[in-house]
């Protein structure tokens, strides 16, 4: 029970113990609530026996009232007498709220039992239905009391395949409904055909209804509601037949290659994934993780010298703005960022910060991360920038996966020992992937080109 329903005095169990005044005994009433707690629209029995020592008391005149929430009006619910062996039961009570029951006997009220709380308990329907591939659409009725009323709050829904925990799938908003009802749905792609979920939420009509309580996947004390549904998976993207064609094509190539696919469905795979090569410049996107959670650690907005270094870092690939941003945020914080992103494979550069190692699979996870990895507030800023990348800086996947796709990326370059690399982050409706191409030894920059190209042309095929 939380501290806003504290009762003095409390009773906890469903037995309390009722103490009547009287010139010689005391009388003793024994009260039970059944059940303890109830769905709206179900009953609410109280019932109990009354004696003086160990003799039943017939006849005694009860009287039951309740107080609901907010537990500022008490008033008679029903009224009975007791039976010959001393027990009472009152008709059935359709309660509608959360509400402190109590009795008073003796019919002038000379005593008053120890309280107890009948929970009401909002009657929820869950239902799923199948949009088709990738769409399953799940939604929740919370029947609640008439007169109620909650504003749009966070509805938290989380799926899990067979075998495996609950991951967060998507958070929507609620809304009310005709006839007292709270109402939420979310559109998502099932896990697997058969899948469980759980939503959770928190409406400002809670503390009338039902005890809060913290469950399941539910990130703070809330409602959780679970159930099972199926529905059809969209493959993952890319397939496993363009992962093996764009291996093929890569391992034809000259030079040292590698590549990595982190593919929608949060599998990596690829061609020597963790190979060591040089980043070049596309180490410059740790930089600008780096220098974004700096800003949002000193509780600063972006101002104009702060865009100064960081647009042409990434907007043109300026190398003397990237030497100054690391500078500023120092090598320490690009090697935070590196852990939070679980990268096994980095290392500072030696000299120069192009230099920095890295492998294919630690930057394909790392850019499926950025959204988490760089505050909330400059996610927004950092899209823009990895999008709207100039022409000469664009080569590889972007005039591949454009316009179909959403491509948020970076190159980079040391032409003078064949080195060509790119990251980049596809999105196209609901699926999104990342990939990064890494190559050493390539005989030109054309040729480096082409090999980016050709690897994102057999993944994204037609």
């Amino acid at each position: 029970m939380s501290a806003g329903r504290s009762l003095a005095p409390s009773c906890v169990v469903l037995a309390c113990s009722l103490l009547l005044v009287s010139p010689t005994h005391a009388a003793t009433v024994t009260l039970t609530v059944q059940p303890a707690s109830t769905v709206l629209g179900g009953q609410t029995t109280v019932a109990g026996t009354i004696a003086q020592g160990s003799a039943p008391v017939p006849g005694a005149t009860l009287m039951l009232r309740g107080d609901p929430y907010p537990y500022k009006d008490p008033r008679t619910l029903a009224s009975t007498v007791s039976a010959a062996d001393g027990s009472f039961r009152f008709a059935p009570l359709s309660l509608t709220l959360d509400t402190h029951l109590q009795v008073l006997a003796g019919g002038t009220a000379v005593a008053a039992s120890q309280t107890i709380e009948a929970i009401v308990a909002p009657r929820p329907a869950l239902a799923v239905h199948d949009l088709g591939p990738g769409r399953v659409r799940l939604s929740l009725r919370l029947a609640h009391a008439p007169g109620l009323h909650s504003p749009p709050v966070s509805a938290q829904w989380y799926l899990a395949a067979p075998g495996h925990g609950f991951q967060q799938a998507a958070v929507t908003s609620t809304s009310e409904l005709p006839g007292a009802v709270t109402y939420a749905t979310a559109t998502v792609d099932p896990p697997t055909r058969r899948f469980r979920y759980q939503v959770c939420l928190v409406p400002a009509w809670m503390g009338a209804m039902g005890p809060p309580r913290r469950a399941g996947a539910c990130p703070s004390a809330g409602l959780l509601y679970s159930g099972q549904g199926s529905g059809q998976p969209l493959p993952p993207f890319p397939s496993t037949a363009a992962v093996a064609a764009a291996a093929s094509f890569l391992a034809a190539r000259a030079g040292r290659t590698s590549f990595a696919v982190l593919d929608s469905s949060g599998r990596l795979s690829g061609l020597n994934v963790r190979e060591h090569f040089e980043t070049a410049s596309v180490v410059k996107v740790m930089f600008l993780t780096a220098y974004l959670q700096r800003l949002a650690a000193a509780h600063r907005q972006l101002d104009s010298y702060d865009r100064s270094l960081l647009y042409p870092m990434i907007h043109e690939s300026n190398n003397e703005d990237a030497s100054a941003v690391l500078g500023i945020v120092g090598q320490g914080a690009v090697e935070r960022v590196a852990r939070e992103a679980g990268m096994q494979d980095y290392a500072p550069g030696v000299g120069w910060w192009a230099y920095s190692q890295t492998s294919a699979a630690d930057q394909a996870r790392f850019f499926a991360q950025l959204h988490s990895l760089i505050p909330a507030r400059f996610y927004g800023y950092a899209r823009e920038l990895l999008s709207t990348i100039e022409p000469s800086q664009s080569w590889g996947v972007p005039p591949v996966a454009r316009p179909d796709w959403r491509v948020y990326f970076k190159t980079g370059a040391l032409p003078s020992q064949g080195l060509f690399n790119e990251v980049a982050l596809l999105q196209r409706g609901d699926v999104s992937f990342t990939l990064a191409v890494f190559t050493d030894g390539e005989p030109s920059m054309e040729y480096g080109e082409q090999t980016i190209a050709g690897v994102a042309q057999r993944l994204l095929g037609d």
